[in-house]
């Protein structure tokens, strides 16, 4: 049954995707005017918003469809006027943002990256034997360790290892048997990053200058116990190594998502143990 909330909701979320379509559908249209938004988006709640309001349309598309067909009249009634719920900012400010997700898709697995800093706004990580990479011709690639469903490992075109990229107890990230030329330091609202030398170069008692940071992660899922989740990367310093901070976002991303299917994966055991007679 299509509803008058439902139309209204679906042209809120045409609204603030920035797809002001009012006579033909076009995925290809829709899609290309989401990443752009999403690309844009100022915080990182914004672009929670922007995938959540990307996935209410994907499963619905069906229904959309049927909607243009059936009560276009009525969606035409409501008039665009632009972002009000979702921040966006302009092409300059959007330059050195980086989105990670896995709610570009109806399967979950698939990881995609989304920045204006690119040709192509938004692309598919590759996968293929357990390895995840950025680029085709790519320095360094991820993988899950075998030993821990909350540790990745990063490694070079060679296959040396770099780095175990690790979720601790408390849910904070840190790198372990580190030969990277950066260090993580987890704040309350994000994951700092910063040139290990500088890191090493600290004594205990010594506070962190965080005008040193070179990037920083933060990160969030959709919904509370949802597999859909959106990392952004923040690049500061010019002459990083894109390709290894955007995997250490990544990896924050993956070992946290790894985590709640873990606590589901327990509970549903759980659930049946208990229902035994």
């Amino acid at each position: 049954m299509i509803t008058q909330g439902f139309i209204a909701k679906v042209h809120d979320a045409f609204d603030e995707l920035n797809y002001h379509e009012k006579r033909c559908l076009n995925f290809d249209k829709f899609e290309k005017a989401a990443a752009r938004t999403l690309t844009h988006c100022k915080d990182l709640s914004d672009a929670i918003d922007a995938v959540r309001m990307y996935q209410f349309c994907l499963k619905k598309w069906t229904k959309i469809e049927k909607m243009f067909d059936r009560k276009l009249s009525i969606f035409n009634e409501y008039d665009y006027e632009g972002n009000s719920l979702i921040s966006v900012v302009s092409d300059d400010d959007a330059l050195g943002t980086y989105f990670i997700t896995n709610g570009i898709n109806k399967k979950v697995k698939e990881i995609f990256v989304a920045s204006y800093s690119f040709d192509e706004e938004i692309f598919a990580l590759g996968f293929e034997g357990g390895r995840f990479t950025v680029f085709d011709d790519g320095n360094y690639y991820i993988k899950y360790s075998k030993m821990s469903s909350s540790k990745m490992k990063l490694f070079n075109h060679r296959n040396d290892c770099l780095c175990n990229i690790v979720l601790s107890k408390d849910l904070g990230i840190f790198l372990e048997n580190n030969l990277t030329p950066y260090d993580l330091v987890v704040y309350e609202d994000f994951v700092g990053i910063y040139d290990r030398r500088y890191i090493d170069s600290l004594a205990d008692t010594d506070i962190i200058d965080t005008k040193r940071l070179l990037a920083d992660i933060e990160w969030d899922i959709l919904e509370k116990k949802s597999d859909l989740g959106v990392a952004k990367l923040n690049v500061y310093a010019p002459d990083q190594d894109l390709e290894m901070l955007l995997f250490f976002a990544t990896s924050t991303f993956l070992v946290f998502q790894k985590y709640m299917q873990a606590q589901k994966t327990h509970y549903v055991m759980m659930r049946s143990w208990m229902s035994r007679r």
